[in-house]
């Protein structure tokens, strides 16, 4: 799809270039019993019968990879009291990679985990934590103030405009496809966007619900959240599972097997501050490497080779042990879980034994 609109060949509509997607001819039982999800999208957000009409279809994101960088409880590692799970977290279990299913994986076995050590956080008496009213009412009096601004600053800027110009940079820069030369021309327009979102002018000043101050509000933490995936792409010069550079196609673990975190230290910045974590490719279970899909053209990491022959000396010399005590030596990670998730695992055709 991406490829087709980029050459030219979407059809044109006011929410950008699209293809069209033809299901008449499964005719209307089949869609309306076998595809009602389907039927009931389009009879809800198009308006339209696919039965009887073309469908609009076009790439869009919906799924998250990275988040709030977390320990292995789901606690954020710099604020007490803050926990993460899912596509909201960078918790390590699938990092860059996104295959079908992984999102089940995020919310069962992250959301197991992750839920006991909240349970468990807020019925530990040595989890409470004395935060001053002074400073609550400073952050309170702080975001009132931008309110007011925003709602009596004068501003000329439209938010809604704002936001449109941010999603059509992204889609056209920092899509699917991505290279050098597209992904600065897109932090370049962000940049501008931000500097721009800090002279939004609201025309709706009623008191109550007010969609236009909503977004007054947030588009400027948009722009942000925007400008550290772009400009943290632009600064990976490889391919890493969906992210996908034509001037670096090959996957580089000798230079990127690393984490990037991104940082809004100074309001007044316009790129947030790089850091990069190293993974530790020696306590892996599974060292990277060629997993079945995709071609054999990364550069691997100067530990893998070293590690996978560690591992399959384990295998080797532990042979006949039962998987339990062979897991443990590989890779030891039952003290990480909560107390009540430590017990052996089962598989459907191997019933625990002990």
């Amino acid at each position: 799809m991406e490829e087709h609109i980029l050459k030219g060949k979407g059809a044109k509509s006011r929410f950008g270039d699209h293809l069209w997607l033809d299901i008449t001819l499964l005719g209307r039982h089949h869609i309306e019993h076998n595809l009602r999800e389907v039927k009931e999208i389009c009879e809800s957000f198009l308006g339209i019968d696919p039965a009887e009409k073309w469908i609009p279809v076009r790439p869009a994101q919906h799924y998250t990879m990275g988040g709030v960088r977390t320990n292995p409880t789901g606690e954020s590692r710099k604020l007490k009291g803050l926990f993460a799970a899912g596509e909201a977290a960078c918790w390590d279990m699938h990092g860059f990679n996104r295959l079908g299913g992984n999102s089940v994986a995020e919310t069962v076995v992250a959301g197991m985990i992750v839920g006991e050590f909240i349970a468990d956080f807020c019925d530990n008496i040595g989890s409470n934590f004395d935060i001053p009213m002074g400073l609550v009412n400073e952050f309170g009096r702080r975001e009132e103030a931008k309110l007011k601004v925003l709602l009596n600053g004068g501003g000329t800027e439209n938010a809604f405009k704002l936001n449109m110009e941010m999603q059509d940079t992204m889609t056209r820069c920092v899509g699917i496809f991505r290279s050098g030369e597209a992904l600065q021309e897109g932090v370049a327009k962000l940049q501008e966007l931000l500097v721009r979102s800090r002279n939004i002018g609201v025309s709706n000043r009623v008191p109550g619900v007010n969609p236009e101050l909503v977004m007054a509000y947030r588009v400027q933490k948009m722009i942000k959240l925007a400008l550290t995936v772009s400009y943290g792409a632009l600064q990976r010069t490889e391919s890493r599972g969906a992210h996908f550079r034509r001037d670096f196609p090959h996957r580089n673990d000798q230079q990127w097997l690393k984490r990037t975190l991104s940082f809004w230290r100074d309001d007044n910045a316009t790129l947030p501050e790089l850091e990069y974590e190293d993974l530790d490719v020696m306590k892996m279970e599974l060292p990277p490497g060629w997993r079945g899909y995709g071609a054999k053209d990364y550069i691997d990491h100067p530990d893998t080779p070293k590690r996978a022959a560690e591992v399959e000396e384990i295998k080797q010399r532990m042979a006949g042990q039962d998987r339990y005590a062979v897991q443990d030596a590989i890779m030891s990670y039952t003290d990480k879980l909560p107390a009540k998730l430590r017990g052996l695992n089962e598989r459907i055709d191997e019933p625990l034994d002990r």
